[in-house]
């Protein structure tokens, strides 16, 4: 009797194709406005980025090669801006992170209230930047704002806050503190749900107490959980902009001079936008080259 002979295997190929074709007419709207919003703007900011002309006159565009990006290290007002976000940024991870898991770990206990207070700490996140600022430049307010009547209560003579140069940026900083903890929270929370229950276990019947719990098991497994909210929490304070556009103006005396804040005002106030795109391309190189920094100094050496 003669062999069987194979069956083909064209139908499966036919319906991979058909899937691909499926999964493309899925991807491609969100593919298309990826690229039309967000790549070619990169590379038109780019190509500005070697050109010196004027939002008002665009045509009168000259090419001035690397001279913007020379023009940064020259002056001043570029390296004080990346100095400010950068202590900013550095203030806002140094204290999102430890407040954040805190509450992650309250959030992932028995103990009472946690859906009260789950609802209290995600409540700034979904709330408008503009609404948040809004609402703490009045609570800042230095002559009768609400925390100052608490001090005054206190006993604690009025505060500057948004007009002092000592006490700006750190105002910002527990600004954004309050907004994106309830973020970070959420985020550990999900990594603590995520963890082995097994390896807790197996750590307290061999001794170990919740202190050593935690430093020796829990820490160590969320380093990825860790990892990526820091990196999320630093490019964000990279980028932010509504403070300093809604409470300080960039003041005083540029102490919260953010550098998308003064990219906006090179751009639109001052009309340098060559000077602007150059300015923002040095800030997406910025910003990629500390998240891979971080990447590779933060890097997981746990899996589970």
């Amino acid at each position: 009797m003669a062999p069987a002979r194979p069956k083909s295997r064209k139908p499966a190929t036919t319906r991979q194709k058909r899937d691909w074709l499926f999964a493309a007419g899925f991807l491609a709207p969100f593919m298309i406005l990826l690229l039309v919003f967000q790549y070619v703007p990169l590379l038109v900011m780019a190509r500005n980025s070697v050109y010196d002309y004027s939002l008002l006159n665009p045509a009168t565009a000259k090419f001035v090669g690397l001279r913007n990006f020379t023009d940064m290290i020259e002056y001043d007002d570029a390296m004080i801006s990346f100095g400010v976000t950068f202590a900013f940024a550095l203030g806002v991870v140094l204290f999102v992170i430890p407040v954040a898991f805190s509450l992650a770990l309250f959030l992932n206990s028995k103990l009472p209230a946690r859906g009260l207070v789950r609802t209290m700490i995600m409540l700034p996140v979904v709330t408008s930047s503009v609404v948040v600022a809004t609402m703490w430049s009045f609570l800042l307010d230095p002559s009768n704002g609400l925390i100052n009547g608490v001090l005054n209560i206190l006993g604690v003579t009025n505060q500057p806050f948004l007009t002092s140069t000592s006490q700006a940026l750190p105002a910002l900083i527990a600004m954004t503190l309050w907004q994106q903890v309830g973020f970070g929270a959420i985020l550990f929370l999900a990594g603590l749900q995520g963890l082995p229950v097994e390896l807790t276990e197996a750590a307290r019947i061999d001794g170990a107490t919740r202190r050593q719990v935690l430093w020796n098991v829990t820490i160590p497994l969320l380093s990825r959980t860790t990892l990526f909210v820091v990196v999320i929490m630093t490019v964000f304070s990279l980028q932010a902009f509504a403070p300093a556009f809604l409470m300080t103006q960039g003041g005083p005396q540029e102490s919260t001079n953010l550098i998308v804040y003064h990219i906006y005002n090179t751009a639109f106030i001052m009309q340098q936008a060559g000077y602007a795109s150059a300015l923002s391309v040095a800030l997406l190189l910025v910003v990629l080259g500390i998240s891979m920094a971080q990447m590779a100094l933060l890097r997981s050496r746990w899996n589970y």
